[in-house]
């Protein structure tokens, strides 16, 4: 599975490194939405994985509906250090498929992503 990870915490991109590693993935990593955006290789991925929080003009809910907008079906999951209510009803407002809060342990982002596999 291709997946797109826009984080700007290094600490969180190793372990993802690592989770995709062990599982077979393919992840290809983003330190902000401008960047990612700014790729083609998110037209191939098959589930973004997306912080709120990210440094630039853009946030993470701003990336997925610009996603959205232009046509991005791949299902998207936020994952953030902000249990919000206001962020989590913008997520959904915009076409989020997941939201998941910080700190996500190495056997949730497993079936998460075997979740997604099957998708």
């Amino acid at each position: 599975m291709n997946i797109i990870y826009v984080e700007d915490d290094p600490t969180n991109v190793l372990l993802l490194e690592r989770v995709t590693h062990s599982t077979g993935d393919e992840l290809i990593t983003f330190a902000d939405a401008e960047s990612a955006l700014d790729s083609d290789m998110i037209w191939d991925a098959d589930l973004f994985l997306v912080d709120i929080h990210l440094p630039g003009k853009m946030n993470g809910l701003d990336m997925t509906d610009v996603l959205r907008r232009n046509g991005v079906v791949a299902p998207i999951v936020m994952i953030t250090a902000y249990d919000l209510p206001d962020y989590i009803e913008r997520c959904r407002a915009i076409g989020g498929d997941m939201y998941l809060v910080k700190p996500v342990s190495v056997p949730e982002l497993v079936e998460l992503l075997n979740d997604y596999r099957n998708f």
